[in-house]
């Protein structure tokens, strides 16, 4: 997505709060489960605050949601959760955390995001990727087996002692 935002000061300095201009959000691109919205797609953003900079910056609290927008009878919306990194100085602002990304009739998904840019454009990037758990071949408990049996001679040789 792409639009206007301001960042209440540098931070650093007390609480920065971040604001968005609504309307003036629009979706740039997709892929994945997002990859059928529309170019140009109108979204809503909320503001957000947070005190620090750089990794030492803290979310002042969630914002659920963060963006949202509905195409082609879906409502896609994101709830902001945390910071990883958040920097504002001089009309520059470098921030990203994580969250979990929605969508109507799906599951819902933990994501990254960042909010970078200047001026008066400001670019606010989702990124997500699931991951399917690979089932162990045995050799955790094979391990466990070890372990045990070294268990129970260290038992025997200390019991004869």
């Amino acid at each position: 997505m792409s639009g206007t935002a301001m960042a209440s000061g540098d931070s650093g300095s007390g609480t920065t709060t971040i604001s968005f201009t609504n309307p003036g959000w629009t979706v740039l691109t997709g892929i994945g489960d997002y990859s059928s919205v529309t170019f140009g797609t109108p979204a809503t953003l909320t503001a957000f605050s947070f005190t620090g900079t750089g990794t030492g910056a803290t979310l002042s609290g969630p914002v659920m949601p963060e963006w949202t927008f509905t195409f082609g009878g879906n409502t896609y919306s994101f709830d902001l959760l945390s910071l990883i990194s958040g920097t504002t100085t001089s009309g520059t602002m470098a921030i990203s955390g994580s969250g979990i990304a929605h969508i109507t009739g799906f599951d819902d998904t933990p994501a990254s995001w960042a909010l970078e840019g200047s001026g008066s454009n400001y670019v606010f990037n989702l990124s997500a990727s699931t991951t399917t758990a690979v089932p162990d071949g045995g050799s955790a408990v094979s391990l466990l087996g070890i372990a045990l049996v070294g268990l129970e001679a260290l038992r025997r040789r200390l019991r004869s002692a």
